[in-house]
């Protein structure tokens, strides 16, 4: 399926786990920006050995890079929720790819509509990634909503990529306990004060 100015090309790759290699499609267009092999391997290699027999949630899931790098490194169950319907073509075709199908579920919806279906229906993560579009202020309007969610447990871990324009810190009772920068990258982890 393509829509306009963008089309489907594989151009990114599983970095590590049991799917290690596998080329993934993602969508190139002027209002999508696929997160890098590079920005997304230095996450994983920081949260090496730690999201095994975790449940992720990938918000802005895009084509789902984070999620399934997720599941392809030993996470359990990975969410994503992503409307744009370019990106979801992709993301379900990548899913299917990789027949991560039993271990994954896709919520055609925006974030925050998500987040609500997510809330109603119980339930809640160990890790949260979130990857909107630069320029909206919706990795701090996010977060903010996040940080009084039910689906955070007292352990849980946001990643949040933004841009270099964007103040995400300061988000009560979340506390910024890293922060990377990747060329014109942001990443800013949280985690529940306290």
């Amino acid at each position: 399926m393509s829509l306009g100015k963008e089309r489907i090309l594989t151009p990114l790759r599983v970095i590590s786990g049991t799917l290690k290699r596998k080329k993934l499609f993602s969508v190139k267009g002027r209002s999508l920006r696929p997160t890098s092999d590079r920005v997304r391997e230095s996450v994983f290699d920081i949260l090496q050995g730690i999201i095994e027999g975790r449940r992720v949630l990938d918000l802005f899931a895009g084509t789902g890079a984070m999620g399934i790098e997720a599941l392809s490194r030993g996470a359990l169950a990975a969410v994503f929720i992503e409307n744009h319907p370019s990106s979801l073509d992709a993301l379900r075709r990548n899913l299917a790819a990789c027949r991560l199908e039993g271990v994954s579920e896709v919520l055609a919806k925006e974030a925050e509509e998500g987040l609500r279906f997510l809330e109603e229906r119980g339930g809640n993560f160990e890790f949260i990634f979130l990857d909107p579009p630069y320029g909206k202020g919706l990795a701090r309007e996010t977060v903010n909503k996040l940080a009084e969610s039910a689906i955070l447990k007292p352990e849980t871990l946001i990643v949040a990529e933004h841009s270099p324009a964007e103040a995400v810190e300061g988000i009560f009772p979340l506390e910024r306990v890293d922060f990377r920068r990747y060329g014109s990258t942001r990443i800013s982890f949280f985690r529940k004060a306290g």
